[in-house]
């Protein structure tokens, strides 16, 4: 039992190890964006593509934005209610969670997957991209957050069959 969990909980950390360093290079790549199209406007002819990019870059970045923060607990969340229970009953609340999270994120890549499909010959008008790759971050995004509800899901399985204690 003790590799499933050791599976998902690297497979969860390469993942986010991989996602903080893309997240990086698209905010990275926003600000260079934006910036040129500021120096460009006021010194030179206005770039006619830099928006539609940058509009594209900050969707990626917030999608994959997303899944580091749902990794790491900074979501929105009410705990109050759950904190008044022992060790056993937080965890069964946290497995419930995350399994309803799971069912909830395999929804969104299925509908994700759906409209991706329905926008297979659409093109983006500056940078005549076709938008099916612009769409790919909704399934991609929410698939890395289903690893992260795996790795939690069996961390705290671990720590109810143990009392409680998730390691």
């Amino acid at each position: 039992m003790n590799k499933v969990v050791d599976f998902f909980d690297l497979l969860s950390q390469k993942t986010d190890w991989l996602v903080t360093r893309l997240v990086f290079v698209i905010i990275a790549g926003l600000v260079l964006v934006t910036t040129s199209q500021v120096v460009f406007r006021v010194f030179f002819t206005a770039l006619s593509w830099s928006e539609e990019l940058s509009r594209y870059l900050l969707v990626w970045g917030t999608f994959f934005g997303a899944t580091m923060a749902y990794k790491r607990g900074n979501h929105i969340a009410l705990t109050f209610f759950i904190e008044a229970f022992g060790k056993k009953v937080k965890s069964m609340f946290n497995i419930l969670m995350n399994i309803l999270s799971i069912v909830f994120f395999s929804f969104v890549v299925y509908y994700g997957s759906q409209m991706i499909k329905m926008q297979v010959f659409q093109i983006s008008p500056a940078l005549s991209l076709p938008m099916k790759y612009i769409y790919y971050c909704i399934p991609v995004s929410l698939c890395i957050m289903i690893i992260h509800s795996l790795a939690g899901i069996s961390k705290e399985f671990i720590g109810f069959r143990n009392g409680g204690e998730v390691q």
